[in-house]
């Protein structure tokens, strides 16, 4: 039986379901440890599950039975789930609707910056590093026309950053933010990357690139692996910047509400 994660017994399940798995065995688990007191509608546990509900969308670690699991996601709203389907079965009466690629390194492995054409290095060195970006910029950045997705991701990136769990970095230009990179969950040796956002104009001058390399090399030299998760028409720019491919994610959705 699915319930939320209120007792000793139900927080180990939780853990448990999490123990081993790229970028869910990071995430699932330091969301818990910091925002479980304060959002405990949020994570639930079965026998062998775990899931993190924040929204609409719910992400899940582990298996269930899946009409259960229906029933468990549709009664709680969700309309999307993550998890993989190599281990848990999607809810019954559900549609996939994408694979998300799992990329990382191996901790201690580092690649090669991109190369880049004097014009790309011209505009690079243009551009302002900031290590330790305000979280309120970085946030307003990042979800400019979706206040209540922004407010939420500033409180979280405030709790994680206070604890050392997420490391952010910025390009700007004329004090304007303009590429963001970010580890938001470093836990369990895995720093799982996520938000990556490059301006507009600045598209495919190999910034956002090369900004992630950099990041990712210093993250598996300090002996975590990163790990984050690619859409498919994205795979051929990571491929390109020399990340592995360690498996994949499902995203299934619920037939409630669709035509």
């Amino acid at each position: 039986m699915i319930a939320q994660v209120n007792t000793p017994r139900q927080r180990q399940r939780f853990l448990n379901a999490c123990r081993g798995k790229l970028c869910c065995g990071a995430t699932l688990p330091l969301a818990l440890q910091l925002l479980g007191k304060a959002q405990p509608g949020r994570f639930f546990a079965g026998p062998t599950l775990a899931l993190d509900i924040g929204g609409r969308t719910a992400w899940a670690a582990g298996h269930a039975n899946p009409e259960e699991l229906a029933s468990f996601l549709n009664f709680c709203g969700c309309r999307a789930v993550i998890l993989d389907e190599a281990e848990c079965p999607p809810p019954v009466g559900w549609q996939k609707t994408c694979d998300h690629t799992i990329f990382g390194l191996a901790a201690g492995e580092q690649l090669p910056l991109p190369a880049q054409t004097e014009a790309q290095k011209a505009l690079w060195d243009s551009l302002t590093f900031v290590e330790d970006p305000a979280s309120g910029p970085v946030a307003e950045n990042l979800f400019p026309d979706r206040p209540a997705r922004r407010d939420d991701f500033y409180s979280e990136l405030c709790t994680k950053r206070s604890r050392g769990k997420a490391l952010v970095w910025t390009l700007e230009q004329g004090g304007n933010i303009v590429c963001t990179v970010g580890a938001y969950a470093l836990c369990n040796g895995q720093a799982y990357m996520a938000c990556g956002q490059t301006a507009e104009a600045l598209r495919g001058q190999r910034v956002g690139g090369r900004l992630i390399v950099q990041m990712a090399n210093v993250l598996s030299a300090q002996g975590d692996q990163p790990v984050f998760l690619c859409s498919p028409e994205r795979v051929h720019f990571y491929t390109q910047l020399g990340f592995h491919p360690l498996g994949t994610l499902a995203r299934y959705e619920s037939p409630i509400g669709k035509d």
